[in-house]
Order: C-alpha cells, then sequence, then structure tokens
C-alpha cells in the first residue's frame, strides 16, 4: 500500500467521521472533515493533471531540424515531431 493510498484513507475516515458527527448534532470535526475534504479531492484529482509521454512508436513521427543541450543531463536533444497530433518529442542524440 503507497503513502498517497494511506492518505486517501485517513482523509476519507474524517471525513466520514466529521459528516456522522454532524447528523447527530455535534459539529466538532467538522472543519477536520472539511481539510480532509480538500486534501481527498486534491489526492484524487492531481493525476489528471499529468499526461502521459507521448506515443513514439507511430510512423508518424518527423525530426524537426531543432536540437539544444539539456541542462539537467547535459545531454544534446533532437525534436521531433507528429504533425497528425501536434505532438513533440525530444530524444536525445547518438
Amino acid at each position: 500500500m503507497t503513502l498517497r493510498n494511506v492518505i486517501i484513507a485517513l482523509c476519507g475516515a474524517l471525513v466520514i467521521t466529521a459528516i456522522v458527527q454532524l447528523l447527530i448534532g455535534w459539529a466538532g470535526w467538522l472543519p477536520v472533515g472539511g481539510e480532509a475534504a480538500i486534501i481527498l479531492a486534491l489526492l484524487v484529482f492531481e493525476r489528471s493533471r499529468y499526461k502521459p509521454a507521448v506515443d513514439s512508436s507511430s510512423p508518424n513521427w518527423r525530426p524537426t531540424g531543432e536540437r539544444f543541450e539539456d541542462a539537467t543531463s547535459g545531454k544534446t536533444m533532437q525534436v521531433f515531431e507528429n504533425p497528425k497530433t501536434g505532438e513533440r518529442d525530444y530524444r536525445p542524440t547518438s
């Protein structure tokens, strides 16, 4: 079980506890439940922000002629473009 799953489970339990206590007339955990609901929503939906890596197995990729040095790795990178989708892929030169 990953840490992310543990945090999701704990936040879910806090939200349920806050809802139950609100229903029985005691709102002591309402602020904690609200904060846990926000954290829970952020954790569940944060994965949708990141897009998977491009599918470079398609034969549509063409070199653009652009090259640059990657500041992190120090490698020279070549830029490829898929004209059908507009995606760009950055590959190290050999």
